[in-house]
This record gives C-alpha cells, sequence and structure tokens, in this order.
C-alpha cells in the first residue's frame, strides 16, 4: 500500500542562521506537518535533495545551499498488517509459540519505509488469526533481531502467551545466545562487557555507552576459535538493548566484522567482502510458559557466514 502522496515541491534557500545546521534538523522545523520519523523517511528514499543531490540526515548545511522537496508528505502508514506469502523456517511450533530461524535482510516488524516486507506480514500471511482487530502492527512479537542479524526468534500465536513471554524476557528468563565474528584477537578467553546503553547523543540514530538515558546492559562472551585478525566468540546477553551485541563489542576495540555502522565496514580483507554483520542468534532456552517444558532450540550458521569461517587464511 503507497498511501497518498502529494506531488507539491518546496524549495528552500538555506538561511545564513541555518549553516552547519543538521539538514534532518533543518527540515523538521519547515515541514512542520511531517514527523521527524517521516522527514528520515523522506530522506531515505531520496525525495530530498540540496544542490540537486540526495544527502544523508546528518549533512551539515552550507552557504547558498539550496534544499528541494520533491514528496510533501510521506505514505499513509496501513491500518492493519498487509499479508506477505513467504515461506518461513520454523523450528519448533505448538498451539501457544513458534519458534523460526529469520534470514539476514528482513526487517521484523512495519515500520516507516517497512510496511509490506516484514516478518510479521509474512506471519499474518501464515497464521491470519494473528491480526489484530485493534491494529497492533507488532502482533506476536515478544523480541527482536535487527535487519542483518540472522537467526532465532520466538513468536507468541495468542495474547496470553505473548504477555507471559514478555516477562520472562523482563526477568531474563530466557537465554539468547549468539554467533559473533569481531575484529582483532580478544586477549581473555572469556569475559563480560557491564556499560549501560542509550541513544547516541551526536547522533540519535545510533546507540552507544552514555550515562544519559541510559539502560543497564550485560553481555557475557566466551571465545570458540581465534585466527590471525579476527576471533570468533560465543555471546550470552543477560540484558536485551538495542544493538547491544554490536555496541559493547565496539566498546571493547572489537566490533563486529563486517558492520558499517559500528565497525570498520562491510570489507574485512584485501578478498573478503560481507554482506552484513557476523552476528547470528544461534541458540534459545526457555521454559515453556504454559507446559514448563525446557526448550533448547539451535539455528546452525547459514552458508555466508560459513563460507567466511571457512576461508581462515582471509581472517
Amino acid at each position: 500500500m503507497d498511501g497518498n502522496k502529494a506531488n507539491a515541491q518546496q524549495i528552500f534557500a538555506v538561511e545564513p542562521e541555518a549553516v552547519g545546521q543538521r539538514l534532518d534538523r533543518y527540515l523538521v522545523a519547515r515541514l512542520t506537518e511531517i514527523s521527524r520519523s517521516g522527514v528520515q523517511q523522506l530522506i531515505d528514499e531520496g525525495a530530498i535533495l540540496v544542490n540537486g543531490r540526495a544527502r544523508k540526515p546528518g549533512y551539515a548545511l552550507r552557504a547558498n545551499d539550496t534544499v528541494e522537496v520533491l514528496q510533501a508528505t510521506v505514505p499513509t502508514p496501513p491500518q492493519e498488517v498487509l499479508p506477505l506469502p513467504v515461506a518461513l523456517d520454523i523450528l519448533y511450533e505448538d498451539d501457544d509459540l513458534l519458534v523460526l530461524n529469520k534470514p539476514a535482510g528482513m526487517v521484523v516488524h512495519p515500520a516507516p519505509g517497512h510496511y509490506e516486507d516484514t516478518l510479521v506480514n509474512a506471519l499474518v500471511a501464515r497464521y491470519p488469526q494473528l491480526q489484530d482487530a485493534e491494529g497492533d502492527m507488532r502482533p506476536g512479537i515478544v523480541h527482536r533481531l535487527d535487519k542483518d542479524t540472522s537467526g532465532l526468534l520466538i513468536v507468541a500465536k495468542n495474547r496470553p502467551t505473548q504477555a507471559l513471554l514478555v516477562e520472562m524476557m523482563k526477568q531474563r528468563a530466557i537465554i539468547k545466545r549468539y554467533l559473533a565474528l569481531v575484529e582483532g584477537n580478544i586477549a581473555l578467553d572469556k569475559g563480560s562487557i557491564d556499560a549501560p546503553i542509550g541513544r547516541d547523543p551526536r547522533n540519535r540514530q545510533l546507540m552507544a555507552i552514555t550515562a544519559t538515558g541510559s539502560r543497564d546492559a550485560v553481555t557475557h562472551f566466551r571465545v570458540l576459535k581465534r585466527f590471525a585478525r579476527h576471533t570468533l566468540v560465543l555471546a550470552q546477553l543477560e540484558t536485551g538493548r538495542t544493538h547491544q551485541i554490536r555496541v559493547h563489542f565496539k566498546a571493547i576495540g572489537h566490533p563486529i566484522a563486517g558492520d558499517p555502522t559500528y565497525g570498520s565496514g562491510r570489507r574485512i580483507s584485501h578478498h573478503i567482502q560481507l554482506g552484513r554483520q557476523f552476528l547470528h542468534a544461534s541458540q534459545l532456552q526457555f521454559e515453556h510458559p504454559r507446559t514448563g517444558e525446557q526448550l533448547l532450540l539451535e539455528a546452525p550458521l547459514p552458508a555466508d557466514l560459513q563460507n567466511i569461517l571457512e576461508n581462515e587464511k582471509a581472517l
């Protein structure tokens, strides 16, 4: 669903007092009918040009810049989740919940820019009963994975189970383990990273270790294998903050290999370039909220990441 879009153009000549201001903040102050996330979406879609060229949200405006708005409104979000009939890799399922293996590149739930191609769209196509009459755009979702992180996710098939699982997450009763290839050689065989995470005060799109507006975050890790310039680790989350593993390993000087946001970028050697960060949610361990059964689910490393490990000489 594209929603309604206006075709009107607006052109702004950057005033002297706005020189040096970020493009997104400049537009938020002028496009008052559009939210901050809506402005972000317009920039991402290339609907904002500076001197005829698309720019990033953090572009610092210069004297004599001309900002052109090609599209005056953002698409109207759908009022219900649109079904997307695609195959799902389900590892466990019963009447209350399922555990699936999310592929890299798939967003978990609808959000600006992704209303039709998310995991939730695929879930609603397979389980129409998940569709919520109240317009919930995240039916069944208990926790999330980043778009480019693959691996295990728990999905509730009814509201009582969802409430129980969410509470279990809060109580840290669900164990989540990840396989990660990090840059450099970690000296310790095992350890813990205990540092609070919040929005990066310099870039609100990113997370960072900060004392301002942050929440406690703890990651435990164990080294599985050392290469010449990289280390394979098994990381276990005690908390589940946004981008937690990526931020924590960056903080100790060993960012996730292939991470363009918190690491050195897609290229991990002269001969190897990753299409995403090397991060895979490999294990989930928890007690079934209704039956009490102890569940341990594992998802093997996807082919794209396994192929990287097999090229040891390049690592």
